[in-house]
């Protein structure tokens, strides 16, 4: 019988070499291709044994079978894991199996609230912001062109590409191009929930217990800002390769970048530029004055810009009416039985709701899933990504990345901070076996500049396998998994399905729009 066993995810610990772990658990968003081993393609596990279907139950009392890919369905002491009926008749439901087994649960998992309600003109403020290029030093790129409405808000790339790209979306990367940028383009969806107090892959954007709000820039930060969601907003622009440039570019008028003139540690006169820009251009005074009523345009700073930029993400991208969210709410016919089963799994014995719990799947948390490194890296140890510990400075956070809420995955991808596994399937198929999957890393799929980018040596691979959790760490196991995925799809809101419509026609600027 499998057992369903309460785990934690903790921050990872040094440890011996382990075995690979069965869950989706700490599922991140981003890219490279892992596919699992021949056999399970053939309908076998990685052991040889022979995939199987067995009959269950489903929520009308019927007997039915479910297989696909490597996925078996639950035998019938799986389907009774930690639900004692208290009676001899007939089995247990899914939906009573599975209201059992989420009431066990530590942190409730119910339907997802909507955000607090913005002030309109505050978010049509944002809204001109966030698509407006204007606020990137050469004046081509703006928030949305890596968070674009037709990918998902994010940009389809395992790396995001800055200021010099072209295009939207993958586009970007075609032809000539700039360097990319360490980590993969995180989707915007629900950030405006309260609970979101965390922001980017490693946290380094967070508002602490005490409601003080720890950014890079320290004691440079401005003042007023709402929200973590507002002072992230503060930082993309003083990138040079995300948005700010360098001192030799030029704006796609032809002037002077002006804004790469500054050093890198003087934020302030970036941002008091940046404010000029925007009180150079009359609608943008009247976006202002309209949002800010009672101050001039003159005392106003750019974390009055960004407060605006947090208010449009909250409302533009906030989808709290998936299928799963009208399951929660009493309507048990919303999903299907063979989602109840990825459910069933996903909170049992997979262990994936220990990290990616509550109503956004998310515990807000930092933990190393054995991601495979590509790309350029971060900080001192490029071109390795240490993740939280370029924040905290403590080793024991050496590959920790932040956990993603698994809202609307299905449109996001590709997946981890790095876009190291670029679809569903490799991403399933990673966390069945992080060991596994990092040790025969397949980096077909990705964009061939990136290929030569993967770090596979031994000793790094045995570095990463090493601060995996040990409360993470279970035999490999390829069950369930097409179950899982029907689960992981009635996380989607229709309502991301027409997303790009949001997309303006025009700027303030009278720049293009990404």
């Amino acid at each position: 019988m499998l057992e369903s066993p309460r785990r934690r995810c903790t921050q990872p610990g040094s440890a011996p070499r382990i075995t690979p772990m069965v869950a989706l658990c700490c599922f991140a968003i981003t890219a490279p291709s892992c596919t699992p081993p021949e056999s399970t393609q053939n309908g076998t596990t990685g052991s040889g044994s022979t995939t199987e279907t067995h009959p269950l139950t489903t929520s009308d009392g019927e007997e039915t079978t479910t297989a696909a890919d490597t996925t078996t369905t639950a035998t019938t002491s799986e389907r009774t894991t930690g639900l004692d009926s208290g009676t001899t008749g007939d089995p247990p439901t899914l939906d009573e199996q599975l209201a059992a087994l989420l009431a066990e649960q530590e942190i409730p998992v119910v339907p997802l609230a909507p955000p607090p309600a913005q002030d309109p003109a505050l978010v049509a403020l944002g809204e001109a912001l966030f698509f407006d290029p204007i606020l990137s030093g050469n004046m081509d790129t703006a928030c949305a062109s890596c968070h674009h409405p037709s990918f998902g808000s994010s940009d389809g790339l395992s790396l995001a590409l800055g200021t010099g790209a072209v295009g939207i979306g993958p586009a970007r990367a075609q032809g000539a191009h700039p360097p990319f940028v360490a980590r993969n383009s995180q989707a915007l969806f629900n950030l405006g929930d309260p609970s979101f107090t965390r922001m980017f892959w490693d946290g380094r954007v967070e508002l602490d217990a005490q409601g003080e709000l720890q950014t890079p820039a320290g004691a440079d930060l401005l003042a007023g800002l709402d929200s973590a969601l507002a002072a992230q907003a503060m930082f993309p622009v003083l990138d040079r390769r995300e948005m700010r440039g360098e001192p030799d570019d030029l704006t796609v008028l032809g002037g002077t970048n002006e804004l790469a003139s500054f050093d890198d540690d003087d934020r302030p006169a970036s941002w008091a530029a940046l404010m000029e820009r925007l009180g150079a251009i009359d609608a943008y005074v009247q976006l202002f004055d309209a949002a800010f009523p009672e101050q001039a345009f003159g005392t106003l700073t750019f974390a009055h810009a960004a407060n605006a930029i947090a208010a449009y993400e909250s409302e533009a991208f906030s989808f709290p009416s998936s299928a799963w969210d009208a399951y929660l709410g009493g309507r048990l016919p919303a999903i299907s039985d063979a989602a109840k089963l990825g459910a069933l799994r996903f909170y049992g014995p997979a262990g994936c709701g220990e990290c990616h719990s509550g109503p956004l799947l998310t515990d807000h948390r930092f933990h190393s899933t054995g991601v495979p490194q590509l790309g350029p890296g971060r900080g001192a140890w490029a071109p390795f990504d240490h993740g939280r510990e370029l924040v905290t400075g403590d080793p024991q956070d050496r590959f920790s990345f932040r956990t993603p809420s698994l809202r609307n995955v299905e449109v996001s991808a590709p997946y981890m901070h790095d876009g190291a596994l670029i679809d569903f399937e490799r991403a399933l198929v990673h966390y069945a076996s992080p060991t596994t999957s990092i040790e025969n890393f397949d980096p077909r799929g990705l964009l061939p500049e990136l290929v030569a980018t993967v770090q596979q040596d031994p000793g790094h691979i045995e570095e990463i396998v090493g601060t995996l959790s040990r409360d993470l760490v279970v035999e490999p196991s390829f069950v369930g998994l097409s179950n899982i995925r029907e689960f992981l799809e009635t996380l989607t809101d229709p309502g991301v399905l027409s997303l790009q419509g949001i997309r303006p026609d025009t700027v303030p600027s009278g720049l293009p729009v990404p």
